[in-house]
């Protein structure tokens, strides 16, 4: 080839500055890749609206002009149509904060093929037939290169967070100390989030008393030195003050007094109540009673006589005095005296106990018939001195919670559907209080013996007959603060036995060897499972460890057994710099492979589109 002269370099210079240039069309190109090749339509179909010209005529413009540009700057065009075809995905990664993982290949494929089909319709031409045709080959298209596209992202992503994860393992390691780094590798075996433990420990459990780590916490405490003297302090003491503190909420809600025992509060109650009685019956002792009330208490006294035996014993016991009347051979009632109102009361009130005596005995026929004698006699009261059915009612509301008191004394024992049965029966709210302190009192008693704990225990399981009754029993806008102090109570009572009182064992030695190694249960799992990144990162952390020294196996331990969620949330909540930035190429990640799919979807489905190969064909020619 013959060299230009100066001169002829010159011309030719010349000419091609004076060329005309072709217009950029970057922002339509955009919006090409954005809206699936059919902006152009779009945009013509608006333009012949606001302007009145041809929609065809437009339309031919606006892709001329597309054309021209792909053809002049083949390179440029399509990076800006696929980069509009990405800007649906890293549009909404704001609002997802990044944190969705990456897509799968295969849902990369479906969302290509979808992309792609999209594409081929939208930069077709013709009618919706000629259109359809080209979708087939737009969706193969799509799919292979979205699936191609996001993986290779994906796969560049991933590379670059396991070297930050290597370096922060490495270098960092989990948290900025030793003493961290162990604390939240024990926090990841438990499950829950660093969230979750400050919540546990709000409502009062400690981390060491979680059952997932319970075999760690125990080899730490075999060690020996000033950490095992921490764990056996807290722990030792911990069961006594949980179930203390069960205990306590128990007898605010149940008993509803500040006493130390439900017992005693009930039994000056009843010694109150016994004497206001005694004082409301007091203006009916020296009040005769009329002749029909006479006349029916000596038909109930020959009716029932063990009624009168009871009267008689009653009074000499009170007075020394014989009784009011005597029973001739016959049965016949003879009175030494006018009996008072107060006297007929007490009879009635001793033939109504003999009637549920013989109830209770399984003599309910006869049962019957003393109730009806002593329904009798209180009618005729009631007639003749009606202010006494109102002193007999508030005498019977005593007695009724009295009973109440009795039967939650005894709900504990015996047939529990029976016991739930009785405790369903009672509307009065008086009542209802009487028997939850006696249920109060039958616990202060099982929690002064050895059955404590078992007790504890059992009222935290909804399915023993102690954890029934009190769910029926206890006041249920409370029932949950109750029942999380009793599980609380057992839980710290289980961890204490089995930290401090069980003897080691292989699981306990794996744990003290695996101390300060940063290897955690889910990186083992990510290993059997076949993950190159766990099987990199394990092998890392399995370089031989100077160990923990006592002073951080102490420090470990304090935080363990610590009551502060705020001290522990820090501790087990990875705050450092390397960690910031690997969480954050987690999140660039996911959002770059998802635009990553849009666009190689757009490329691979170009071969279907005319509009496109001109500036497919100019790329490779390049």
């Amino acid at each position: 080839m013959t060299e230009l002269t100066d001169a002829q370099r010159a011309i030719l210079e010349q000419v091609i500055a004076d060329r005309p240039q072709v217009p950029t069309q970057r922002v339509r190109t955009a919006a090409q890749g954005l809206t699936f090749g059919t902006s152009d339509e779009i945009e013509a179909r608006a333009r012949s609206l606001f302007t009145g010209r041809p929609y065809d005529e437009v339309l031919a413009e606006i892709r001329g002009g597309l054309e021209a540009y792909r053809e002049d700057r083949p390179g440029q065009a399509l990076a800006y149509e696929i980069g509009g075809a990405a800007l649906p995905a890293l549009a909404a990664a704001p609002f997802t904060g990044g944190a969705s993982a990456a897509p799968t290949l295969l849902r990369m494929g479906g969302v290509g093929a979808l992309q792609g089909s999209a594409y081929a319709f939208g930069t077709g031409e013709g009618g919706a037939v000629d259109r359809l045709a080209r979708v087939p080959g737009g969706a193969a298209g799509g799919a292979i290169g979205g699936a191609v596209v996001g993986a290779a992202t994906r796969a560049a992503g991933g590379a670059l967070g396991l070297l930050t994860d290597s370096a922060r393992r490495l270098i960092g390691r989990r948290g900025s100390s030793v003493v961290e780094n162990e604390i939240q590798r024990l926090a990841e075996q438990t499950g829950r989030t660093p969230d979750q433990i400050a919540d546990d420990i709000l409502n009062g459990r400690i981390l060491a008393e979680n059952a997932t780590i319970q075999a760690a916490v125990r080899a730490l405490r075999s060690q020996g030195g000033e950490a095992s003297r921490v764990l056996q302090e807290s722990l030792s003491q911990r069961p006594a003050q949980t179930r203390q503190q069960a205990m306590t909420e128990l007898r605010t809600y149940l008993s509803d007094v500040a006493e130390p025992s439900a017992l005693q509060a009930q039994r000056r109650s009843d010694d109150a109540a016994r004497a206001a009685e005694d004082l409301a019956y007091a203006p009916f002792r020296n009040v005769p009673a009329p002749d029909d009330v006479v006349e029916a208490l000596a038909d109930t006294l020959r009716r029932v006589p063990t009624a009168s035996a009871e009267v008689a014993e009653a009074l000499r016991a009170r007075t020394g005095q014989s009784p009011f009347y005597s029973v001739g051979d016959d049965g016949a009632i003879t009175f030494t005296r006018q009996p008072t109102v107060a006297e007929v009361e007490r009879v009635r009130r001793a033939v109504g106990n003999r009637a549920t005596a013989l109830y209770r005995g399984s003599m309910g026929d006869a049962g019957e018939a003393v109730a009806d004698v002593a329904g009798e006699l209180r009618g005729v009261l009631d007639l003749s001195v009606p202010e006494l059915a109102t002193v007999r009612g508030q005498a019977a509301a005593v007695r009724a919670n009295r009973d109440a008191f009795v039967n939650g004394q005894r709900s504990l024992v015996g047939d529990v559907n029976e016991r739930l049965m009785e405790f369903s029966q009672l509307t009065d709210p008086a009542a209802i209080q009487s028997y939850r302190a006696g249920l109060m009192a039958a616990l202060e008693a099982r929690a002064a013996t050895g059955s404590r704990q078992s007790m504890i225990r059992n009222l935290a399981n909804e399915e023993t007959k102690e954890g029934m009754i009190l769910r029926a029993a206890f006041p249920q806008d409370q029932l949950d603060e109750v029942i999380n102090s009793l599980e609380t109570a057992s839980r710290s009572q289980v961890a204490s036995n089995f930290i401090l009182q069980g003897s080691a064992t292989t699981e306990t030695a794996m744990e003290a060897a695996r101390q300060g190694m940063n290897v955690s249960a889910s990186d083992l799992v990510d290993v059997l499972s076949g993950s190159p990144a766990a099987i990199a990162r394990v092998a890392a952390n399995l370089v031989p460890s100077r160990g923990l020294s006592e002073a951080e196996r102490t420090r470990i331990a304090q935080i363990l057994v610590s009551e502060d969620a705020d001290l522990v949330r820090r501790a087990i909540t990875d705050e450092s710099a390397m960690a910031a930035l690997q969480q954050r190429i987690s999140q660039i990640t996911a959002s770059a492979t998802r635009g990553a799919v849009g666009s190689g979807a757009t490329v691979g489905a170009m071969p279907t589109a005319p509009v496109g190969s001109a500036a497919i064909t100019g790329l490779l020619a390049q």
